[in-house]
């Protein structure tokens, strides 16, 4: 497991320093935008030529992390392009170090978040359990939450560029496309679970409890919360809208 554990590492933190190199010469944020569902295609695409017996178990993790991984890129990339420039990374962009920390930082959080697919990988000719299957439909309804989300946000800020969204999925949800991004990666927990051992299943709980912390204690809501109460401070109308909504589970929280 462990040799396995630093070959994944190493493909994804080696993907992220070539990256790394072309974003800092060009200074561009189109590579950076993308870079994250890139690693996870390029990681998890190695780890199964190189590891897996190509069960079912193996090959529907495949499918659904590439299908996902493909459309945030895509969609990340149309964005992009739309803005010219993320300003997330302009306080490091110019930095060699700071901007160099990010992308060995990506490439190791992509690693824990696929520590139950590597896993998976390692075991031989699993048969897909119920929980498996109930891992695939809350996988599939955690990328359709996410796209439609993404979507209906970028058709709104396309014509509105200084507005809130509060219409669709975010009408009482301020982040549905993060509450679809964690749907998606308890469904991989679950479907990879197909064929651990008791003791295992433990290790890849990781990946669901990091993307949880990051999305909702580091990088994901509190960050955009705190952008919003400044730039909208003197609105009222996202004042109610604040008060009314919730971060990710209506009613709960």
């Amino acid at each position: 497991m462990w040799q396995d554990f630093f070959l994944f590492l190493g493909i994804s933190i080696g993907f992220n320093l070539a990256m790394f190199l072309v974003a800092y010469k060009l200074q561009t944020d189109k590579i950076t935008d993308i870079s994250y569902s890139a690693t996870f295609i390029t990681s998890v695409l190695g780890m199964f030529l190189l590891r897996s017996s190509n069960d079912v178990v193996d090959f529907s993790i495949l499918i659904l992390i590439l299908f996902w991984a493909i459309r945030l890129g895509t969609y990340l990339l149309i964005r992009i392009h739309t803005m010219g420039q993320d300003n997330r990374f302009d306080h490091i962009r110019n930095s060699f170090k700071s901007f160099l920390l990010f992308w060995i930082v990506q490439g190791v959080s992509v690693t824990i978040i696929c520590i139950p697919i590597i896993l998976s990988f390692n075991i031989a000719d699993k048969e897909l359990s119920i929980i498996g299957c109930i891992g695939i439909v809350i996988a599939i309804l955690g990328f359709l939450i996410e796209s439609v989300a993404d979507k209906q946000k970028y058709s709104f800020k396309k014509e509105n560029p200084d507005a809130f969204i509060q219409t669709g999925l975010w009408t009482n949800i301020r982040h549905p496309n993060y509450l679809g991004e964690i749907l998606f990666w308890i469904g991989i927990f679950l479907l990879s679970i197909s064929g651990f051992e008791n003791s295992i299943v433990f290790v890849g709980i990781i990946s669901p409890s990091w993307i949880i912390f990051l999305l909702l204690k580091f990088s994901g809501i509190p960050p955009l919360e705190k952008k919003w109460a400044e730039k909208y401070k003197e609105n009222n109308q996202f004042q109610v809208y604040y008060q009314k909504s919730y971060k990710l589970i209506p009613g709960i929280y």
